[in-house]
């Protein structure tokens, strides 16, 4: 293993990110990266700093600049959000090789999701209580309403002809919602849907020559975020069972009738109505849910949702379980002519956010920050989810190109080929440690005995 290429490689793509910062907030954004990664615990500042040892060459409270305690470090979250995307998301979409046959454009679908962060302390700018089903604690019939911060993240997902098994999911966008009492004149109110709208807008600027697709939970299939899609983007969401639904228009005009020409057709039956009904015109298709490939009966119709989509057409999709486990999953693309088994695809990739999410949480600290005023809030968590997005954009481009940082094989689990996130970090933190160590050290055979009795507490992380 070529350690001084690859910790050279990671070094790279934190410099890719450090332009956009003053030439001494860039140097401790750099040394924060690196101490955030090997430091094995809640993400505080102090916790990093002590995980940097000699590296730490300033005082402990200059590594809160780029956590926003000094309001002279003017950058933004929307301006590292763009170097993300444009210099280590934007490279990738390019390799997965995923072209547009209509505009010849590359693909790449932006999943978007909320989640909420459990916090402590009643002067937590910008806290409030929110509901979380995946929350620990005292719930409600499985709902657990807590103390928390609500992020709306934006996840580009792509694959790569190298990986083929895998889906990677990137954060990329990130936006805070605030309820309508923390909001002011400065920081006008928003709801997710509309901070949606917004995300799709800003990653469709930053990366212009990509053709996007948006995938979403059901709770952004509204008009707001519909309305705001740019144009040429789709929107692949979940459409309510009891929705009202209509035929196209007709397309002539019958004799002698007046006044404008009709905007729908005739109520249909709802999607649950025609599940229930419909017999005949199911499609067997077969699609990768959670890793795995799944047969599904899927019944497409095109039709009008106008109170979300007024008159533009969309196509529903009715998507069934054909052993009967499973309830009846009701799709919808707001192009209509994007292929059902495309949609369903797109309808099930989307739970990958989730995952990616659960990741920040566990792995990166997302849920530990200890940051209370506006500026550290709005700043510090994402930095969890940059620092994911930049490990598994490391891990991709070296892995192929050295055998050694591929999962190891384990006699419980000898068939594992593709490695979870926990692989990508462990292997990271090795690369590093190995370097801070053998770069430290005259002693090589000494080194080597030191770190293979250190290596599970080092690098392992599990």
């Amino acid at each position: 293993m070529d350690v001084p290429v690859l910790a050279s490689a990671w070094d790279a793509l934190v410099l890719q990110l450090s332009w956009m910062f003053t030439e001494p907030t860039a140097r401790t954004w750099q040394q924060i990266a690196l101490g955030w990664v090997l430091h094995r615990g809640p993400a505080t500042v102090t916790g990093i700093f002590r995980t940097l040892g000699r590296w730490a060459d300033r005082h402990w409270t200059v590594y809160q600049i780029p956590q926003a305690r000094d309001y002279r470090a003017t950058w933004s979250l929307d301006e590292l959000s763009l170097r993300l995307l444009v210099h280590v998301i934007g490279p990738m979409i390019a390799q997965s090789g995923m072209v547009d046959p209509r505009s010849g454009k590359p693909v790449a679908d932006l999943v978007i999701d909320d989640t909420t962060v459990g916090r402590y302390g009643r002067h937590v700018a910008h806290a409030g209580w929110f509901k979380d089903a995946s929350a620990q604690g005292q719930g409600v019939k499985g709902t657990v309403i807590h103390w928390a911060h609500n992020w709306v993240v934006g996840a580009v997902t792509l694959r790569l002809p190298r990986w083929p098994l895998m889906r990677w999911v990137l954060p990329a966008v990130f936006a805070l919602y605030r309820k309508r009492c923390d909001c002011d004149r400065s920081h006008p109110f928003r709801t997710r849907q509309e901070l949606a709208a917004q995300m799709v807008r800003r990653v469709s600027r930053a990366l212009p020559n990509v053709q996007w697709r948006v995938s979403a939970d059901g709770q952004y299939a509204t008009r707001d975020l519909v309305a705001g899609l740019p144009a040429g983007v789709n929107l692949v969401s979940r459409m309510r069972r009891d929705a009202a639904i209509y035929a196209l228009p007709p397309t002539h005009r019958p004799a002698g009738r007046r006044g404008p020409n009709r905007k729908k057709g005739k109520r249909l039956p709802s999607p649950r109505t025609s599940a229930a009904r419909r017999k005949k015109g199911w499609k067997k298709t077969t699609v990768l849910k959670q890793g795995r490939q799944v047969e599904r009966l899927v019944l497409g119709v095109t039709c009008l949702w106008y109170h979300v989509c007024k008159d533009v057409p969309v196509r529903l999709v009715i998507v069934r379980d054909p052993a009967g486990r499973q309830e009846d999953d009701f799709c919808l693309c707001t192009d209509a002519s994007v292929p059902d088994h495309q949609i369903v695809q797109r309808f099930y990739d989307r739970w990958a956010v989730e995952e990616a999410i659960l990741e920040a949480k566990q792995q990166m600290g997302f849920e530990s920050t200890r940051g209370w005023c506006s500026k550290t809030v709005n700043r510090q968590a994402p930095l969890a989810m940059v620092l994911l997005t930049l490990v598994k954009a490391w891990y991709a481009r070296c892995a192929i190109e050295e055998p050694s940082l591929l999962p190891e094989r384990t006699p419980w689990n000898p068939t594992k080929t593709r490695p979870s996130f926990l692989d990508m970090l462990s292997a990271l933190r090795e690369v590093l440690w190995t370097h801070r160590i053998t770069h430290n050290s005259r002693s090589s055979a000494r080194t080597h005995e030191i770190l293979e009795t250190l290596a599970y507490a080092l690098f392992a992380a599990a």
